[in-house]
């Protein structure tokens, strides 16, 4: 119920001061880009975006690609996870992780080098290992972290744009 009434309501996110995540089963419908997928909240399509990642923008070919394929491999279309509501952000969209089972949707991408990790865009993400998968990433260069130093960080380009692309 609680989820429910954030999900409409048009107080900040910032008003809960739980532990615990609230969440909810939803059911994929279709992914939207690497960091995005679009679920059916109670009869609902609702755009979310995954919490604290970053995935390549549409510009970064071959990663962006890459990026969505991954996503798209993990969440097909039709599947239930468990959304874990974390805010929501400045262009309406849920921002919350995802699990299916018990596995985070986020966690192969960060390790598999398809996404970066980004506390930046909401925090929240202190209880989260993202940081520490993507140093082994990194370390491993492993995807994205395949060029020296890895590729532009999606917010640079996002702020270099003057903010005019969304992430």
């Amino acid at each position: 119920m609680l989820l429910a009434l954030l999900m409409g309501s048009a107080l900040p996110i910032a008003v809960v001061a739980e532990t615990t995540h609230p969440s909810q089963v939803v059911t994929v419908l279709k992914v939207n880009n690497g960091q995005e997928v679009l679920v059916d909240i109670n009869g609902e399509g609702r755009a979310v975006r995954l919490a604290c990642i970053q995935a390549p923008l549409q510009q970064q070919q071959p990663w962006s690609a890459q990026a969505e394929s991954a996503l798209s491999k993990a969440l097909p279309q039709g599947s239930a996870v468990q959304m874990e509501l974390r805010a929501r952000d400045v262009y309406g969209r849920v921002v919350a992780r995802l699990l299916k089972g018990k596995i985070d949707i986020a966690s192969p991408l960060i390790s598999s080098g398809q996404v970066f990790a980004y506390d930046g865009y909401l925090g929240r993400c202190d209880d989260l290992n993202y940081q520490k998968l993507q140093s082994a990433a990194e370390h491993r260069k492993a995807g994205l972290w395949a060029v020296q130093g890895g590729i532009a960080r999606p917010w640079d380009l996002i702020e270099a744009s003057g903010k005019q692309q969304e992430p």
